[in-house]
């Protein structure tokens, strides 16, 4: 007897943003994603480089508009003591890599 296996859907790789989240200013980087609104998923990986870029990356993660509509994720490589220095961050969704 045939057994029926499902086919999983694999999620596409996230596209990635990290130059253009460092490059542009808030209001260039809103702008920008109302251009990348099609894509699926959107991702940004950066290095620790001080508190209000970190609640940037935290806003990006929270943006209203974008949820449910489309799957973001943010990575900040920091030390432990970059990391302890707004928690808040950490603690809503920016993932934390240690360096």
């Amino acid at each position: 007897m045939e057994k029926f296996k499902p086919e999983i859907e694999q999620e596409p790789d996230p596209k990635d943003i990290s130059d253009e989240f460092l490059s542009m200013d808030t209001v260039e980087f809103m702008a920008f994603l109302r251009t990348q609104r099609n894509e699926p998923a959107l991702s940004v990986i950066i290095d620790w480089k001080d508190v209000p870029t970190a609640r940037r990356l935290k806003a990006f993660l929270e943006d209203f508009a974008a949820l449910g509509k489309q799957k973001r994720s943010a990575t900040i490589r920091a030390t432990e003591e970059q990391y302890r220095q707004e928690l808040n961050v950490f603690a809503s969704g920016v993932k934390w890599e240690k360096v």
